[in-house]
This record gives structure tokens, sequence and C-alpha cells, in this order.
């Protein structure tokens, strides 16, 4: 896979996001390299399309999910950024304040 085909792919994905208004989520886009904590990352390796959530330390939660097909991965990702707010909303509702409920902080889950 050259650039032109992995910047086409991300412009794909950035798409979505913004038409979910999901800019303010922690992602990482085709940059194994990059150690981004709470992010979703998705990256392309050995001919697989890669998916994973990062902690704190960046390490990676649970396992990385392997796809051969570009959409089967992008859903994957974007179901995992929907887990987040999700997640992080439940924790709020639940009484956890902001510091300790989700990761960061993002006006999809704040407390207005």
């Amino acid at each position: 896979m050259n650039n032109e085909d992995i910047m086409l792919l991300k412009e794909d994905i950035n798409l979505e996001i913004k038409k979910k208004k999901y800019e303010t989520l922690r992602y990482v886009l085709f940059n194994k390299e990059d150690r981004m904590p709470f992010a979703i990352h998705l990256f392309f390796e050995d001919g697989k399309f890669m998916v994973n959530s990062r902690d704190e330390r960046s390490y990676i939660i649970g396992k990385t999910f392997e796809f051969s097909d570009f959409n089967e991965a992008k859903l994957k990702f974007l179901k995992l950024l929907d887990l987040t707010i999700e997640i992080s909303k439940e924790d709020i509702k639940l009484g956890y304040s902001a510091d300790y409920s989700a990761d960061y902080s993002s006006p999809l889950w704040d407390k207005n």
C-alpha cells in the first residue's frame, strides 16, 4: 500500500469523523509509531489493517483486531470511537467526575 492509497483512506475516515462530530476524540490514523495514549489506532501492517485502543501509558488494551478489508477495519475503528463516548457518558451519569470517568475531556461527554 503506497502513500497515496493511505492518504485516500485517511481522508475517507476523517470525513466520517467530521460527519459524526468526533473531532475531539483521540485517534491515530496510519501511523504505527505514534504512541498517543487514550487513542484508538488504525494502521496497516503486513498486508492487514490493524485496529486497537491504548491506555494512559499507550499500552494496547485487550487485543489488536486484524482485517484484510479496509471497510471492516473502518467499521471497527468507528465502533470503538462510539464506545469511548458511551462509556464516558455513562461514567459521568453515574456520578464519577470527569477527571476519573473519562480518559480525557471532550464536549461529547463533559457536562456543560
